[in-house]
C-alpha cells in the first residue's frame, strides 16, 4: 500500500477507535512559504466531531474546521505533498510519516507518548489558547455559561493577549520546551515564577495553556504579599485541578528565587520591576517577561537643561519621558547580560494604561556588553541621572 494512503488510514482508524490524540505536519516542501506547521486535533463543534486545523504561519495562526470526510481529503493534499513529515499521536501507538528528497516515503511507529485522549469539547476561546474555564468563572471573568461578564471584556482581552505573547515566545525559543511533555517520565518540569502575582488572572491562564493546551510539564509559583489573595488563588487552583500551580507569600526583594526557566513580573511597582529583573538574570532564566508599572526612581533624578526644558516643564510629559528612559536602560542592561530584548505594546491603551512589556530572551552565544554599557552611560549623562536602580542590583554595573 502507498505510504501516504496507509498513514491516512491509520489516522482514520484512530479516529474511529477514539484513540486519536493529535497530528502534527512539519517540514514544508516550499521553504520560502510562511506556513511552517499544521496542528490537527478533534473537537465537538455543533454536536459534530470535526477536525480542527491550526495553520501556523510565521506571524499568525489560522484555524479552520473540517468534517471528518473533508478533513481526510485535506490531509491527503498536505501529507507527502506540501509537508514531508507527519507525526500521529494516539493512545495506542505513535506513528511518523517521512518523505526524503528523493521522494521515498516510509512510516515508523513507537510507544505512545500519551496514555489518555484529550477532551473533545470545543473551546469557547476560538484561539485555542484557553482550555479550562473554571478559574475564569471563579475570578468573575466568565459566567457559568462561559460568557464574558459585563465590564470584564478588557481584562479577558488582556489575559488572552498575554498567553498569545508567551505562546509566540515559546515557538521562537524551542529549547525551553525540550523534554517537557507531561507524559514523559523523569523529565524536569518547566519552572516558572510570577513575582507579584496579585489575583493571578494571567498566572492561571498561563498554567492552563502550558499544561492543558500544550501538554507540557510545568510548575508555576505565584509570589504575592497579600495573604487574602494567596488563599483565594490557592483555592481556585485546587478547584481547577491545577496541581502544580501554587501561590505563596513573599516580597520580590526578599524572595529566594529557585532554578527558573521563565521569570514573570507584571505591573510590579517602580523598582520592584528592577528587583525582579535582577533575580531573573542571576537565576539565568531563559525568558524574563516584565510589564512595568510606575517609574518614580528615574523621574526624581532627571535634571532640566536647555535642550530638555521645553519637555520637562510639563509634568505629564516629564513622567512619560521618565518611563521611556527607565525602560530603555532596563532593556540595555538585559542586553548587556546576554538577553535579546524587546520592548513593545502589550495591549492597546483602550484596554489598559499599563501596556508596555519588556521581554528578555537568553542568547545562546556570549556577547560583549561594552556597547550596551556605553549607551546606558550616555543616557544617564544626557538626562542628568546619577544611577538606575537596576545597576545597583547587578554586580558588574557597580562603579
Amino acid at each position: 500500500m502507498n505510504s501516504q494512503i496507509d498513514f491516512i488510514q491509520k489516522i482514520s482508524e484512530s479516529v474511529a477507535k477514539d484513540t486519536f490524540v493529535r497530528l502534527t505536519l512539519s517540514k514544508n516542501a516550499d521553504r520560502s512559504s510562511s506556513l511552517k506547521k499544521v496542528l490537527i486535533k478533534l473537537a465537538m463543534i455543533k454536536k459534530e466531531l470535526q477536525y480542527s486545523f491550526v495553520f501556523r504561519h510565521e506571524t499568525q495562526d489560522i484555524t479552520k474546521n473540517f468534517s471528518l470526510k473533508n478533513g481526510e481529503e485535506e490531509l491527503g493534499k498536505l501529507i507527502g505533498n506540501e509537508f514531508w513529515i507527519a507525526n500521529l499521536f494516539t493512545t495506542e501507538r505513535d506513528f511518523v510519516f517521512e518523505k526524503n528528497k528523493k521522494g521515498k516515503t516510509n512510516i515508523r511507529n513507537g510507544k505512545p507518548t500519551f496514555s489518555q485522549k484529550p477532551d473533545r469539547q470545543h473551546d469557547k476561546d476560538k484561539s485555542g489558547l484557553i482550555h479550562k474555564t473554571t478559574y475564569l468563572q471563579e475570578l468573575g471573568i466568565l459566567d457559568n455559561k462561559d460568557r464574558v461578564q459585563k465590564g470584564k471584556g478588557d481584562k479577558y482581552k488582556q489575559i488572552k493577549k498575554f498567553v498569545e505573547v508567551v505562546a509566540d515566545l515559546l515557538r521562537k525559543n524551542p529549547q525551553i520546551l525540550a523534554n517537557k511533555l507531561t507524559d514523559v517520565d523523569g523529565q524536569k518540569p518547566m519552572r516558572i515564577v510570577d513575582m507579584g502575582s496579585g489575583k493571578g488572572y494571567l498566572t492561571f491562564a498561563l498554567y492552563d495553556y502550558l499544561v492543558n493546551v500544550l501538554n507540557l510539564k510545568a510548575k508555576i509559583t505565584g509570589v504575592e504579599i497579600r495573604e487574602n489573595l494567596i488563599e483565594i488563588c490557592n483555592n481556585i487552583a485546587a478547584n481547577s485541578k491545577f496541581e502544580n500551580l501554587h501561590f505563596e507569600q513573599g516580597f520580590i526583594q526578599g524572595y529566594e528565587l529557585p532554578e527558573t526557566d521563565i521569570l514573570i513580573a507584571l505591573h510590579a511597582c517602580d523598582t520592584a520591576t528592577d528587583e525582579a529583573i535582577a533575580k531573573g538574570i542571576k537565576a539565568d532564566a531563559q525568558l524574563i517577561i516584565c510589564a512595568p508599572c510606575c517609574h518614580k526612581q528615574i523621574r526624581k533624578q532627571i535634571k532640566d537643561d536647555s535642550l530638555l526644558e521645553p519637555i520637562l516643564n510639563f509634568g505629564i510629559l516629564k513622567e512619560r519621558q521618565a518611563e521611556i528612559v527607565t525602560d530603555t536602560i532596563r532593556a540595555l542592561i538585559l542586553e548587556a547580560n546576554g538577553y535579546k530584548t524587546k520592548v513593545f505594546e502589550f495591549i492597546s491603551m483602550d484596554h489598559t494604561g499599563k501596556n508596555v512589556m519588556i521581554v528578555g530572551q537568553k542568547r545562546k552565544k556570549e556577547i560583549d556588553p561594552t556597547i550596551y554599557l556605553e549607551k546606558v552611560k550616555e543616557l544617564k549623562k544626557q538626562f542628568g541621572i546619577d544611577f538606575h536602580y537596576l545597576e545597583k542590583l547587578i554586580p558588574r554595573f557597580i562603579k
